[in-house]
């Protein structure tokens, strides 16, 4: 290995700050995020197809709060709020009060279910990628008052990633 091959570059960009967001990380090692998730420690990122989207989308109706993130590199959008949607005119259209909008499912190339720290505190998500490896949302579980994750969520989250064989 060089000092230009993708892999190297990543574990020096995770190492110099393991908690940083991923977006960042890929930026500092210049590759993708998706790239990024398949260099992460053992555990860490668990990858399916993203023929599940739909599966994995309406999986969500019953979890309650969580947060909607895009992250376009110069914006980070949160909205928090009950995820639900439905397959219509070719989109997945989001039907909830603060989190609405179409998302374009045949675009969902990987889903990857991350459990990492993110600035120091232990987060689950559900991220979604298209094929040239840039993520299109993300979806962290819901926090309680005290600011920690939703057992209930964790225990969903678990259970649904154990549903899938990893690509």
């Amino acid at each position: 290995m060089t000092e230009q091959d993708p892999a190297l570059r990543i574990k020096a960009a995770t190492a110099e700050t393991p908690t940083a967001a991923l977006e960042d990380i890929a930026k500092s090692a210049g590759t993708s995020v998706a790239a990024v998730l398949r260099a992460l420690p053992e555990g860490e990122a668990y990858c399916i197809s993203g023929a599940h989207f739909v599966t994995v989308m309406d999986d969500f109706r019953d979890w309650g709060d969580m947060t909607f993130i895009v992250n376009t590199g110069d914006v980070i959008l949160e909205a928090k709020g009950v995820v639900k949607g439905a397959m219509g005119s070719g989109m997945y259209n989001l039907s909830g009060k603060a989190v609405g909008g179409h998302l374009k499912a045949e675009a969902c190339d990987m889903i990857a279910f991350v459990s990492r720290k993110l600035f120091g505190m232990e987060t689950h998500s559900i991220q979604f990628y298209n094929a040239e490896g840039g993520c299109m949302f993300k979806i962290y579980l819901g926090r309680t008052a005290d600011r920690q994750l939703v057992p209930e969520q964790v225990t969903k989250y678990h259970d649904l990633r154990a549903g899938f064989d990893t690509i």
